[in-house]
């Protein structure tokens, strides 16, 4: 979801898709707004996942508070990187979450302190996206970072950085993809991708990829929506 839209996370949940991406990076969505879309995407049985524009402690623990289950931070090329995400969406004895028991990821205060910490280091899921070769060239020591729950794959920004912009179906973009989801699944981490319908989807579901995201609200409107109107323009004339 780019539009940060209520009705459109709730649609999808109703309609049965698992999990609704909040889109932070590449859409002017606030923290405000990541809260009450992940309300309608619990509300209609989905998970609300966040992509946050960066991984600093604000976005990492505001994310969270507002009620995301998965976290996903962009451009996380570095071990250095993916243990701060650790730190910051983990709390004691994993990583070093601020406390604060108000919010609806730690169930408004009613819940025992302890059991709240537990539950939510249970219920969130941090995930490192891997878009860089860099990236993949630290993969096996991110997988080694206990608390980090997974490494998401960035295919397009993965492919412009092996200097193939757009190829997502050439065989080494998807032998790339395929051999960092089969490291992230050997070392134990759930894997996931965002990419759409293609030979990249179908060799990301063959390699077990347990997340996957392929569909959206403006790029699905923008594939059905031109041949409405050219359908209804032709009637016209």
């Amino acid at each position: 979801m780019n539009t940060g839209n209520t009705a459109i996370a709730s649609l999808a949940g109703q309609i049965g898709f698992e999990a609704v991406w909040i889109e932070m990076e590449h859409a002017p969505t606030t923290l405000e707004r990541v809260d009450t879309v992940c309300q309608a995407a619990d509300a209609a049985g989905a998970v609300p996942l966040v992509r946050l524009p960066d991984g600093s402690r604000p976005y990492v623990l505001g994310a969270l508070e507002a009620g995301a289950r998965i976290i996903v931070v962009p451009m996380t090329n570095t071990v250095d990187q993916a243990r701060r995400l650790v730190e910051y969406g983990k709390y004691p004895p994993i990583g070093s979450r601020g406390f604060n028991t108000r919010t609806r990821n730690l169930g408004f205060g009613l819940l025992d302190p302890v059991e709240a910490i537990e539950r939510a280091n249970r219920r969130s899921f941090l995930f490192a996206q891997i878009e860089t070769v860099e990236a993949t060239e630290n993969l096996d020591e991110m997988c080694q970072i206990e608390g980090l729950d997974g490494i998401f794959i960035g295919p397009a920004d993965l492919a412009l950085s092996m200097g193939m912009i757009g190829k997502l179906a050439d065989p080494k973009v998807i032998a790339k993809v395929v051999d960092c989801l089969t490291r992230g699944r050997d070392a134990g981490k759930l894997t996931g991708i965002m990419v759409p319908p293609g030979p990249l989807l179908d060799a990301s579901i063959e390699a077990k990829a347990n997340l996957v995201i392929y569909g959206g609200d403006l790029m699905n409107l923008a594939a059905v929506w031109p041949g409405l109107l050219a359908s209804v323009r032709t009637q016209i004339d």
